[in-house]
């Protein structure tokens, strides 16, 4: 007998490797990438942070022989991502239960949701665990959208960079007495206002998985041509629960 689900979001078994650790997690980890490079994707990397999530949802699956996203007194995927230390925007999941390996595959991508799940290209990492009992096998893949962890200085830094090329002068701490980069992290913590002497003419607050472009918004303020100068503030978000994300403030002025 065969089960599949599909799963969705936005103390642990070790897997430690860099590699699947079974010919049918390297069954799974091939045919994914076959199916998606295929289609144009790029392939998936293969997570031992995240396949140590997926192992411990796997044994737990094995215990009680069937399938689900979150058996009772279990933590939600979210959860089971963050306690084993990765660091994601977006994490879903495909989980099933199958007399033989090699037709899991298959049988994923013949499902809307699992399919969505392999072919998703906001997607860049796997984890993958198939562990076997009573000549079943259990599997489940794990994939995310991951977020490198940055320290504030880092975060502030790479957006410096991108404020720096629109020609805004990033002011240091060198450069004014009356603003910090204090205030700037401040500033970012707070819901309004604003925190410091200095008032800014206009206040940016956002969020990212990467910090690789400016908000639009952003940009548009800056080609008025009405601003000079820019202070930056990375701070903490402690809503966003098991997901990560930089928190940025970016305050401009004349």
């Amino acid at each position: 007998m065969t089960f599949l689900a599909a799963f969705m979001t936005p103390g642990l078994a070790v897997k430690t490797t860099g590699n699947p650790t079974n010919v049918a997690e390297q069954f799974l980890l091939a045919s994914a990438n076959q199916d998606r490079v295929a289609r144009g994707l790029h392939q998936l990397q293969f997570d031992p942070v995240l396949a140590q999530a997926a192992l411990f949802h796997a044994n737990e699956m094995a215990d009680h022989d069937g399938i689900s996203h979150q058996f009772p007194g279990e933590p939600d995927l979210a959860e089971r991502g963050a306690a084993a230390g990765a660091h994601f925007s977006l994490i879903t999941e495909n989980v099933a239960e199958a007399a033989d390996s090699s037709i899991i595959h298959d049988l994923w991508m013949h499902s809307p949701g699992h399919r969505a799940n392999l072919l998703d290209p906001e997607v860049e990492v796997v984890g993958i665990a198939v562990v076997v009992r009573n000549h079943q096998f259990y599997a489940v893949e794990d994939f995310a959208n991951t977020v490198e962890s940055l320290s504030f200085t880092e975060q502030e830094s790479s957006v410096a960079d991108l404020l720096a090329h629109t020609g805004l002068q990033v002011i240091n701490e060198t450069d004014s007495k009356t603003v910090s980069v204090d205030d700037a992290r401040k500033t970012c913590s707070m819901s309004s206002g604003y925190a410091g002497q200095r008032k800014p003419w206009f206040i940016m607050r956002f969020t990212a998985d990467k910090l690789d472009r400016l908000p639009d918004e952003l940009e548009s303020r800056i080609g008025t041509g009405k601003y000079h100068q820019a202070l930056i503030g990375a701070c903490a978000d402690d809503d966003t629960g098991s997901f990560t994300g930089y928190n940025i403030a970016v305050l401009l002025y004349p």
